[in-house]
C-alpha cells in the first residue's frame, strides 16, 4: 500500500466526511426534534424511521452510504488499491460513530460498516448481510445481530482476504465499541427485543 501525504490527506478526508450526520442535518431540515433525544437515541436510518418515517429513514441510509463510499471510490479510483479504500472506510465508519461536528456524539456505524465491506469486498455482501439478518433472527436482538456481525467479519477476512485482515479487525473494532452501552444491558438482562424498539 503506497503511504503518501495524499493518502494521509484521504484518510482525514474519509473522518470528516464520516462525520456527516445524515440524521441529524435530515431532522434539522424538516424541523424535527435531535434524533439523539428520541426513540433509541441512535443517529441512524433505523430510528430516523421509528421517528420520522419511511422515506426519511431511507434518505439517512442513502446519506450515510454516500458518506462512506464517496471518499473510499475516490482513493481507489487514483490508483491506491483495495486496503488503502479500506482503511479510508474505516475512518469513515469512526466519523460515523464519532462525529466532529455533532459534539462526537453518533451512530452505531453498522450500516456504514456494510458499506465499506460491500465497496472494498463485494462478494462479502452477502455474507455480511445473512450474518447479520441470522442472528438477530435467532436472538430477536440487532444488537446482537449487529456484534456478531461485527466478529464475523474479520474471519470472512482472514479465510478469503488475508491481506485485509488488519483493517477488517480495526473497522469491527470501532463498531463494537460503539456498542459497548448494548454489551452492557445485554449483561444485564436489558436489551430490548427488535420486536419492542
Amino acid at each position: 500500500m503506497n503511504i503518501d501525504s495524499f493518502f494521509i490527506f484521504s484518510l482525514v478526508f474519509g473522518y470528516l466526511a464520516g462525520s456527516i450526520s445524515s440524521a441529524i442535518i435530515l431532522c434539522r431540515l424538516f424541523k424535527l426534534p435531535d434524533p439523539r433525544t428520541q426513540g433509541s437515541g441512535n443517529p441512524g436510518a433505523t430510528n430516523i424511521h421509528r421517528i420520522a418515517g419511511r422515506w426519511l429513514g431511507f434518505l439517512t441510509l442513502f446519506g450515510d452510504f454516500l458518506k462512506t463510499a464517496l471518499p473510499m471510490v475516490l482513493v481507489y479510483k487514483l490508483g491506491y488499491g483495495r486496503e488503502a479504500s479500506l482503511w479510508v472506510g474505516v475512518m469513515a465508519v469512526i466519523g460515523h460513530c464519532f462525529p466532529l461536528y455533532f459534539s462526537f456524539r453518533g451512530g452505531k456505524g453498522v450500516a456504514s460498516m456494510v458499506t465499506v465491506v460491500s465497496l472494498v469486498i463485494s462478494s462479502f455482501a452477502i455474507l455480511t448481510i445473512g450474518s447479520w439478518l441470522l442472528a438477530a433472527y435467532i436472538s430477536g436482538r440487532s444488537s446482537i445481530a449487529s456484534l456478531f456481525t461485527s466478529l464475523v467479519i474479520p474471519f470472512f477476512g482472514y479465510y478469503f482476504k488475508p491481506e485485509l485482515f488488519v483493517a477488517l479487525c480495526a473497522l469491527s473494532a470501532v463498531v463494537m465499541i460503539r456498542h459497548r452501552t448494548n454489551i452492557a444491558n445485554l449483561l444485564q438482562g436489558k436489551e430490548p427485543l427488535i420486536a419492542n424498539q
